[in-house]
């Protein structure tokens, strides 16, 4: 049964206000599951009903991104179909493999694999511009990437946005500003979808994750307008300096 549990009205403000935080941080460098997850772990829920809960916010802070983005010409949704596909198999396999899986065997890894894509962002050079968006070379590097992410995103999750921002701008050699908002629209499909998983499995706090949703909503559009708004050299700073954040973060929360 989905309801509100133990928590009281201090754990609601504490965790309305963590996502109106990670709203913001995810938007600007993904990672936002770094604070929610472990905000929400703190406040005693459970491990797999607080990633399942964490899905639910999620969706509505990259909702609320993806919107702002689309509404103000800075993304084409028609270059990520293929994209966006693969990460919703991803996302599937991963999901489905979680319900069957002690989740503190990946925590104990996630801190690794975050520092090892921090430095893997730190020495990429990335570009100015994106590759041209629709040719048969971009589909082909997308669909990997969908798989991959995806099932990472479906089966932990917290920190997808900044590995999904690093692999676009590395891979697809786009802009740090592109790469940020191409990474909305596929990350929300992938929450979407193991979102639907964890509701049909029960593993959801609504209330919560609605309340939560309500500040990462909140979050997410003022984390894009910061994006389209600042020059790229400000937003690198702000990407790097909350990424070193959340891979020290992911070491010391457990």
């Amino acid at each position: 049964m989905i309801m509100l549990g133990n928590l009281n009205a201090v754990h609601i403000f504490l965790l309305a206000l963590s996502a109106v935080i990670a709203g913001i941080v995810d938007t600007i460098a993904g990672g936002g599951g770094l604070i929610t997850v472990p905000a929400l772990l703190l406040s005693g829920v459970p491990p797999v009903l607080a990633l399942g809960t964490n899905k639910l916010q999620s969706c509505l802070c990259e909702s609320s991104a993806s919107i702002v983005f689309y509404r103000k010409n800075n993304l084409n949704l028609q270059s990520l179909k293929v994209g966006l596909l693969f990460t919703l198999l991803g996302s599937v396999a991963g999901t489905l493999l979680l319900q069957v899986t002690k989740v503190e065997v990946l925590k104990s890894l996630v801190p690794i694999f975050l520092l090892l894509v921090f430095i893997m962002n730190l020495l990429s050079k990335g570009s100015t511009k994106s590759n041209q968006e629709g040719d048969q070379s971009f589909f082909n590097r997308l669909i990997p990437l969908g798989i991959g992410i995806g099932f990472y995103n479906g089966f932990f999750g917290p920190g997808t946005g900044t590995i999904w921002a690093v692999s676009i701008r590395k891979f697809l050699k786009t802009s740090l500003k592109t790469a940020t908002m191409m990474t909305k629209p596929l990350n929300l499909v992938g929450n979407l979808t193991a979102l639907g998983i964890f509701f049909a499995t029960g593993h959801i706090n609504l209330w919560a994750g609605l309340i939560m949703g309500a500040g990462a909503i909140i979050g997410g559009i003022i984390g894009a307008n910061l994006v389209i708004y600042k020059d790229a050299k400000w937003l690198k700073i702000t990407f790097n300096t909350l990424m070193a954040c959340s891979v020290t973060a992911a070491f010391f929360v457990k």
